[in-house]
């Protein structure tokens, strides 16, 4: 006996991977579909020449029509009962877009605003004008596959790369409770290229930091990360939120002065040396941020090829439609038949 608390599955030359039903035991029901054509069920008339009419083939396929929905309508009924459906898939979908990992710095420094003195949006805590523009980023990619990571002293997966937009914009809402710790960019940005690693390469990679300092990276960090990014084939965008009393990196240091000093120009240079098309974005205001956001929206966009999960669809509503059709045509041929003998 079938337990039907559990769920059935048949699998039907090579089909069974895409539909399955949810019963077995409306199956029994299957045999019935060929009474009809087993039981005459004719109506009998008391008249004494019926055998001398000639053949009426109208009448013969009007019985043969019968037969056939009352078999329909058995099997329609069965088939509804047993709660077929088709299973849940991935269909790969082509669009514009690309994989995009983002990778935002949640230290301490992300607590404090662009300048201490100006305008009220400019006195914004970094951390919120980062989370409100790449809300807008995420908003604009319908056909991205996206994930997010933030690091401070450690690295977290906020959002695992894929479809859902949801999913994202929840990790960034959850960076509402600021910001601590140290910068530990190199984790960040390794955790991010991971989750290309199981991926396949069906459109442009991109990891977008967002970041208002930098770090010292050793040589072995220097090495490892390179090749990490170089086997990914992902292209790298910095958004460098300078502070007031930050480095610009659009200016080169004087001869005299040490690059170790400036950990965010260390970092910039190294990562003209990854081998990989690389975009820095230096911000000073909220402003500078949004141009930025919407200059990666337009390099990103690119022919890209992704799966989307596509859930369960029940069709035994095609089986009830079925047989309401079959009733119908029984209905309809009810009315045709021929109660008593006209006289």
């Amino acid at each position: 006996m079938w337990d039907e608390g559990l769920q059935a599955v048949i699998f039907v030359s090579g089909f069974g991977e895409h539909w399955g039903l949810m019963q077995l035991w409306p199956l029994i029901l299957v045999p019935l579909a060929v009474l009809p054509w087993i039981l005459q069920g004719k109506q009998s008339f008391s008249h004494p020449a019926l055998q001398g009419l000639p053949a009426d083939p109208l009448s013969v396929w009007l019985e043969r029509s019968w037969k056939v929905a009352v078999s329909l309508l058995i099997l329609a009924l069965s088939m509804a009962l047993t709660g077929p459906y088709l299973k849940s898939q991935m269909i790969e979908k082509v669009g514009r877009g690309a994989h995009v990992m983002i990778v935002l710095d949640r230290s301490a420094s992300m607590n404090e605003p662009f300048v201490k003195k100006g305008d009220a949006q400019a006195r914004l805590p970094k951390m919120q004008v980062a989370r409100n523009v790449l809300k807008t980023l995420v908003q604009q990619g319908q056909d991205d596959l996206m994930g997010m990571v933030t690091f401070s002293t450690s690295p977290i997966l906020a959002a695992p790369l894929g479809t859902d937009r949801e999913f994202v914009q929840a990790a960034l809402d959850a960076t509402e409770a600021g910001g601590m710790g140290f910068t530990a960019v190199a984790r960040g940005l390794g955790m991010a290229l991971d989750y290309f690693a199981d991926q396949p390469v069906t459109g442009a990679r991109a990891i977008v930091l967002v970041s208002d300092g930098g770090a010292h990276l050793d040589g072995k960090t220097q090495d490892m990360l390179r090749a990490m990014v170089m086997r990914q084939q992902a292209s790298l965008y910095w958004i460098y939120l300078r502070s007031e009393n930050g480095v610009s990196l659009k200016q080169s240091l004087g001869e005299d002065e040490n690059i170790d000093a400036y950990p965010e120009y260390a970092l910039h240079e190294y990562f003209q040396t990854l081998n990989v098309p690389y975009h820095m974005y230096e911000a000073e205001n909220p402003e500078a941020v949004m141009a930025a956001v919407s200059d990666i929206s337009k390099l990103k966009n690119k022919p890209t090829r992704y799966l989307e999960p596509v859930s369960r669809q029940d069709l035994s509503q095609y089986a009830y439609v079925m047989a309401w059709l079959a009733t119908a045509v029984l209905l309809g041929l009810t009315g045709l038949e021929l109660k008593r003998w006209q006289k």
